[in-house]
């Protein structure tokens, strides 16, 4: 008998919990960066971009943000310096095979958004505040975030070689559209 309740008060709980969380499913998304190189800004993006969304402004703890990309599927529209950076010193593409961004903990700050990410790159965690906006139109949104990153934090690049002409920081855009999930 307290089996049966137990169930009954589960099936009842359980939902409920989930009620009003939104998921989300990716309908396009870019990410793209600019990083300076001897002294000019360089262009690129990765993709591959692929997205698990759970979220509702009002519950935001119970929300999740999850992206990675293919390492390999880097292009800066130089097929030399694309295969330079899939390369060992740079994102060891053969051996990292993805770059991930997923989320601990969501905010709201005013009008936007930030969240504590682990940002795993080339075998490094590290955890890093990213703001995002979140703009939503009936059963579509679109996730926008724009933040800086330091390479050698994630071991990509080294001082020597070429790599020493280019920038520690790159800028980092990723803008996600999506619909909502079944």
């Amino acid at each position: 008998m307290k089996k049966i309740f137990l169930i009954s008060i589960s099936t009842i709980i359980f939902p409920a919990m989930l009620f009003g969380q939104t998921k989300w499913q990716q309908t396009s998304g870019s990410v793209t960066f600019k990083i300076k190189n001897r002294g000019s800004d360089v262009d690129g993006h990765f993709g591959s971009l692929k997205t698990a969304l759970v979220f509702s402004p009002d519950k935001l703890a119970s929300s999740s943000l999850k992206g990675w990309v293919d390492a390999g599927s880097i292009n800066t529209d130089n097929g030399k310096r694309d295969k330079d950076l899939q390369g060992e010193t740079y994102f060891d593409a053969g051996k990292f095979k993805t770059i991930e961004v997923s989320s601990t903990k969501l905010t709201k700050k005013g009008a936007q958004y930030s969240g504590t990410f682990n940002v795993t790159m080339k075998g490094v965690s590290k955890q890093m505040e990213i703001p995002f906006s979140f703009t939503q139109k009936g059963n579509e949104a679109e996730f926008r975030a724009n933040f800086s990153i330091n390479r050698r934090d994630y071991g990509v690049g080294g001082k020597s070689g070429l790599a020493m002409f280019m920038g520690d920081d790159a800028n980092v855009t990723i803008d996600i559209k999506a619909k909502k999930g079944k």
